[in-house]
């Protein structure tokens, strides 16, 4: 891991709904959240690896990806990654992943 990546935490499981909204709330612009979705519908392995980027104060842009595909860069609510970081946090066994965004996403891009 790198110094511009940061692990949280590893007691990811014990998590409400409240923490998993506020930790999508302080991400910065120009990070990225990382996590894994075991419940993304996926047509080669299961899960995704979902890739979150905060464009300003109520925009989130979302990624997921696996073997051999991937989504566009496209808008989720914030309730929308709440629910699905949370309701995921049982496969977070090394916690999430924060880190510098490598390419600044946009809107409909892959």
């Amino acid at each position: 891991m790198s110094a511009t990546e940061t692990q949280v935490p590893l007691n990811f499981e014990e998590w409400t709904p409240a923490q998993c909204a506020a930790l999508l709330e302080q991400l910065q612009s120009g990070s990225e959240l990382q996590f894994y979705a075991a419940d993304h519908a996926s047509p080669s392995d299961l899960g995704a690896y979902v890739r979150v980027q905060r464009q300003g104060p109520a925009l989130w842009l979302r990624k997921a990806a696996n073997h051999g595909w991937s989504t566009d860069w496209t808008r989720a609510s914030l309730e929308a990654l709440r629910d699905e970081l949370y309701r995921n946090r049982h496969t977070q066994h090394s916690g999430v992943q924060i880190s510098a965004a490598r390419v600044q996403a946009i809107e409909g891009e892959k």
